[in-house]
């Protein structure tokens, strides 16, 4: 324990009620050590100085065990591998660095100047010795590891929000409460980058002061809310949070509202439009620029390629980074990352799917000479509403995190997003809205998205076209693509000479288009797969390409288990029977199997056949069992039915995927 100091009354006191007590009126109280340790370390010290004379060791092993004292734990990051960091008391508060950075080499320097009696100046090099060897003896002697934090800490049912200001002090956000703290050795571990800039200290306001904030941003109504809940998530640090992107023309303030997004959350500067950045073109430096910021902010994006894609989806999700710290040497420094993203610009393609599911798009109202504001005016007021726009989130999240585990389990969400749609509904109730009014913006907004996807890429509209009346599609690659050319510009009216067309002009490019839409696809109820034949069959020549579109049947499994009961109420009383014994005995031998309620094996109902056939040979006389093969709409087959070409044929179209069922008739006398 520690106690209170108060440096106008001399009071001190265990606790700062007590000291309020003894008549401390000071605003913000000195807090020291136990007394005891203070005492021990005052007298090392006095000690080391003391001998300094008398002493034998150098000036670098000197300050080395002087450093030691001052250093009150060392930890191995988890986010690096190679980084150790030290958490030191200085100038009454406690502060952390890499024992790599310049920081941590200001620190010592500074420190070298308060001990001892030596005049000497030394170089960086002379630090940086003392620094490295702290560095290994902590690495070589099993130092535990530690998650580092950048700005905001979630941890279980708590909340850190790093101020970032010189008093080290943090937001802490736990159930219905909100606190301002000072961080000390016990506490989360924060790092500060150079990116890193004080935040402004919250202040409880109005439980309008998001929606003051999102008029001065100008966005547009139908996106009010679920802006609202997306800004406030990005506050859950261990969450995944969708990425915000604003588009638009010049002029539609979009880099003044990125900027505004970037102060809110994670600010790297005073000016609003000081808070953006240029994206880096290389992926290893991305992953720098992810890595030194909790959110990044980028202006005016142009081009974002399969690598920088794939970065942003795992700095959204998190994940670690390898690469050579030297290429002289084998040695990896491994990054492990979590970002949150706002950018303004281009918005990924679809080429990009799994970015596509990760970002959310707003739009924002259009701006005139009555409504537009210069970027001074806009600063002031932004400057104006941000305490209180801070205090509405984290009064926000308070509440969120008290009824997280009640609520959380009744939400069932849809999208990859799993967190963000637990939390946004749950935020969206404390901010006062019924039930599920998040949830269907949210979903409303995924839609325009593949709405407006199907637009880009006329494939898929050419391909529900196509499948209109039909249930199974089958053709060659060549043949395929001739009779969407043909429906692309007789029906679409859009000539395939069209310039940036983003449909196949050619029938070799049919399988890269039909790759990237196949999610749009899928939401549109159609199943699409290409393959090479590879039968000894003369419909298609062999080898060839072939594209096949299925309609999803939604109720596939419900007809399935009508098509069961169908079967079984056309068995003779004495076969129903049996067949429900069978039916049951299979069940009991295989209780934990996944096909357990769907539709018997050909193999289960060839071996009962069987056995009624052996049991009542006069019946099966009267009725012959057979298939039918409702994707080819072909049949009647028997079950031991062949052909020399293809074998059983019943089997034969079940390894093609096609839906064969069981159809009974009786013969005709």
């Amino acid at each position: 324990m520690g106690f209170y100091f108060c440096e106008e009354s001399d009071y001190k006191a265990k606790t700062l009620k007590e000291l309020r007590k003894m008549g401390c009126k000071c605003p913000d109280p000195l807090y020291y050590l136990d007394e005891k340790d203070e005492k021990k370390q005052k007298a090392k010290q006095r000690s080391i100085e003391r001998n300094q004379d008398d002493d034998n060791r150098t000036d670098q092993k000197k300050l080395h065990d002087f450093a030691e004292t001052k250093i009150l734990k060392l930890v191995i990051s988890e986010n690096n591998s190679n980084e150790v960091y030290a958490i030191v008391n200085h100038n009454d508060h406690i502060e952390t660095f890499s024992l790599s950075s310049s920081r941590a080499l200001h620190w010592l320097t500074n420190e070298h100047s308060n001990f001892g009696n030596s005049n000497n100046i030394y170089s960086p090099d002379f630090y940086k010795t003392i620094l490295h060897n702290l560095k290994s003896k902590a690495i070589m002697n099993c130092t535990k590891t530690a998650i580092i934090y950048n700005r905001i800490a979630q941890i279980k049912n708590e909340i850190w929000y790093d101020l970032g200001n010189p008093k080290w002090q943090a937001i802490k956000i736990s159930e219905g409460k909100v606190k301002t703290v000072k961080l000390d050795k016990d506490s989360p571990i924060f790092r500060r980058s150079q990116s890193l800039f004080q935040q402004i200290t919250p202040r409880k306001g109005t439980n309008l002061s998001l929606d003051q904030l999102v008029n001065l941003l100008h966005i547009a109504d139908k996106d009010k809310l679920v802006f609202k809940i997306n800004l406030i998530c990005l506050f859950l640090q261990s969450c995944s949070i969708p990425m915000i992107v604003f588009d638009g023309h010049a002029g539609s303030i979009k880099s003044t509202v990125t900027g505004a997004v970037k102060s809110i959350v994670d600010p790297s500067a005073s000016r609003n439009l000081d808070n953006i950045s240029a994206m880096a073109e290389k992926p290893n430096d991305l992953v720098i620029q992810f890595f030194n910021r909790y959110l990044a902010s980028f202006d005016n994006v142009s081009y974002i390629d399969s690598k920088i894609s794939d970065v942003m989806c795992r700095a959204i999700t998190g994940s670690s980074n390898q690469r050579r710290k030297l290429y002289t040497d084998e040695d990896e420094s491994i990054h492990s990352f979590r970002s949150k993203i706002v950018l303004n610009g281009v918005i990924p393609t679809l080429e990009y799917p799994d970015l596509q599911t990760r970002l959310i798009t707003y739009e924002r109202k259009t701006l005139d000479e009555h409504n537009r504001i210069s970027d001074e005016e806009f600063d002031k007021q932004f400057k104006e509403l941000l305490p209180s726009v801070l205090g509405q989130i984290f009064i926000t999240l308070a509440k969120a995190l008290e009824k997280f585990d009640k609520l959380k389990d009744t939400i069932k969400p849809k999208t990859r997003l799993a967190d963000f749609e637990i939390y946004g509904e749950i935020i969206s109730r404390c901010l006062g809205n019924p039930k599920n009014k998040f949830l269907n913006q949210y979903y409303d907004k995924v839609s325009e998205r593949n709405i407006s996807n199907q637009e880009n890429y006329p494939i898929v509209e050419t391909i529900q076209i196509l499948m209109k009346g039909r249930k199974f599609y089958r053709d060659s690659v060549l043949n395929f693509h001739t009779e969407i050319a043909k429906i692309l510009e007789l029906d679409l009216k859009i000539p395939l000479t069209t310039k940036y067309l983003k449909f196949p002009k050619y029938h070799n490019q049919v399988t890269k288009n039909l790759k990237i839409v196949i999610p749009l696809l899928k939401t549109s109820g159609f199943d699409v797969k290409s393959y090479h034949w590879t039968l000894e069959d003369p419909t298609f020549t062999k080898n060839a390409t072939i594209i096949e579109i299925k309609k999803i049947d939604h109720q596939k499994t419900l007809e399935k288990e009508s098509e069961i009961e169908s079967s079984l109420s056309s068995l003779p009383s004495l076969k129903k029977k049996e067949a429900q014994k069978d039916s049951k005995s299979s069940e009991d031998t295989s209780e934990d199997s996944e096909n357990q309620n769907s539709t018997p094996s050909l193999k289960s109902k060839a071996s009962s056949h069987k056995k009624q056939s052996s049991e009542s040979s006069e019946d099966s006389e009267d009725k012959i069992r057979k298939y039918y093969c409702y994707t080819c709409d072909a049949g009647e087959f028997g079950e031991n039915e062949s052909t020399s070409l293809n074998g059983n044929i019943v089997e034969f179209h079940r390894k093609q995927g096609h839906d064969v069922r069981l159809w009974e008739k009786k013969e005709d006398v």
